[in-house]
């Protein structure tokens, strides 16, 4: 069955939120293990059922290879938010941020807003497409505002109903304006009206909110505050599977809506991701909260995904897939040392990791491992991934853009060197050492570390890394 996935997240959603009820304390743990068990089950669901290509609902929900990644990225997104927020939920942190509690409710938003990014890639109308990204979105903002006693994440969860909102009405406005012009609701319908000026009224209320959704320059200023006041958790989260369904709805909308005219928008697209990343580098620069400066350089990274509809379907595509492959296992590498760290000692500056080289190796040694593949450096992921998408743009023509990148990418090493250096040549700091990780945190550190030096390695067996080397990808996507 092809809605099997949802379903399953449903269903384990829904089963943490009873459980929750009736598990005493000494067992309240327990949620948090039936979250991933959940989360598993619907992976190993959708890993059985290839290959999955069908729709149902009448053509409203659709699968394909496309979907089908971006499905078992969120999945693996949740997995390890489940693992990141365990020790902080359940009081094992030393230092426990006031009003994190609540397992069964919290895992139960978690659950059903992954299930919303699932449904939002399978959309085949416009009305499925909203109401999937807003039971994608909706429950970020309960989440991020977590911690009720504390001013800064109200603040965040504020400040993110509010751009969210905005988001939301451009969107609504775009799609009710191509209702209007066509109406129809599939997405393929949005090709009849094109051309009008209308057309174009509603194609940039959407990429409006696209920008919102994605951290587009000059739509990015709420990121850097929702970061910061969120859980430390949910900053992991937010900086990776909000991304891929930041991505997935912009696939929707240039690939399935407006596939015909992708062409007219490669300008745009290519001024965008300039412009984002060397934003995103330059000000994470000045930064020295860690939340804060992941925020910018998640924001970096939105300006390199986007090169990836720069090409065609079947090499633009694969390209951004395989880099948002790398970008999860180094990302949640990173904040699993993150969330480690602030659980040990509750502090977020950067100044705040000197010596943690002598006081922990191997943690720091994974952290230092996904601020490389982060920066592009071979042969991690980062850098396979990067090659790839730069490669798109060079493709299309966009070489002014490859160098841009190129630049950046560099502006970029500068910033994740400096938690190298305080980690590496700075001596410990006055605080004191931090407790040794957790048993989960420890076990999730050393499958990302793995996965993103091997994701990094394979793509070389398969040919040498050229031009071409992108039909790999292909190779391994669902037919």
């Amino acid at each position: 069955m092809l809605m099997l996935p949802e379903i399953t997240v449903i269903i384990t959603a829904m089963a943490v939120l009873v459980a929750d009820l009736f598990l005493p304390e000494r067992l309240r743990r327990g949620v948090s293990y039936l979250s991933l068990a959940g989360l598993a089950a619907a992976a190993v669901v959708l890993l059985a059922e290839v290959p999955m290509n069908g729709s149902l609902l009448g053509g409203q929900f659709g699968m394909d290879s496309v979907a089908w990644w971006f499905k078992l990225f969120f999945l693996v997104s949740g997995f390890f938010t489940v693992v990141l927020s365990m020790d902080l939920l359940h009081g094992r942190a030393k230092f426990r941020m006031r009003g994190i509690g609540s397992p069964g409710e919290y895992y139960t938003v978690l659950l059903l807003t992954i299930c919303g990014m699932m449904f939002l890639v399978s959309a085949r109308d416009m009305v499925l497409l909203y109401v999937s990204l807003e039971l994608a979105t909706i429950p970020l903002f309960a989440l991020a505002a977590w911690r009720r006693e504390d001013m800064r994440s109200g603040e965040a969860g504020l400040k993110y109903v509010i751009i969210g909102a905005l988001a939301s009405a451009f969107i609504l406005y775009g799609l009710g304006l191509l209702y209007g012009l066509t109406g129809q609701i599939g997405l393929d319908a949005a090709r009849v009206a094109q051309g009008s000026p209308a057309f174009w009224l509603a194609v940039a209320m959407l990429v409006a909110g696209v920008g919102f959704k994605l951290t587009l320059v000059p739509f990015h200023l709420w990121a850097a505050d929702v970061f910061e006041g969120a859980p430390m958790p949910i900053t992991a989260f937010l900086s990776v599977a909000s991304k891929g369904t930041g991505l997935a709805f912009m696939f929707q909308l240039f690939f399935r809506m407006m596939g015909g005219w992708l062409d007219d928008w490669s300008l745009l697209i290519a001024l965008f991701a300039a412009v984002t990343m060397t934003l995103g580098n330059c000000v994470a620069i000045v930064q020295h909260n860690i939340k804060r400066f992941m925020a910018f350089s998640a924001i970096s990274h939105a300006g390199v995904f986007i090169m990836g509809f720069l090409g065609p379907h079947d090499y633009g595509v694969p390209a951004m897939l395989f880099y948002l492959l790398a970008y999860i296992a180094s990302s949640f590498a990173l904040f699993a040392g993150i969330v480690w760290y602030s659980n040990e000692t509750g502090r977020e500056c950067i100044r705040d990791y000197r010596g943690l080289s002598r006081t922990n190796p191997m943690m720091a040694l994974a952290m230092m491992l996904a601020l490389f593949s982060l920066a592009g450096i071979p042969p991690l992921s980062g850098f396979v991934g990067k090659f790839f998408l730069f490669s798109v743009a060079a493709g299309a023509g966009f070489h002014w853009l490859v160098g841009v990148a190129a630049v950046n990418s560099t502006i970029g090493l500068y910033n994740y060197l400096r938690i190298v250096r305080e980690m590496y040549i700075e001596p410990v700091h006055e605080g004191g050492a931090a407790g040794p990780a957790s048993w989960s945190l420890s076990i999730a550190t050393a499958v990302l570390t793995v996965v993103l030096v091997l994701v990094g390695i394979i793509p070389f067996f398969y040919n040498a890394i050229n031009a071409s080397t992108i039909a790999w990808m292909s190779t391994v996507l669902p037919h």
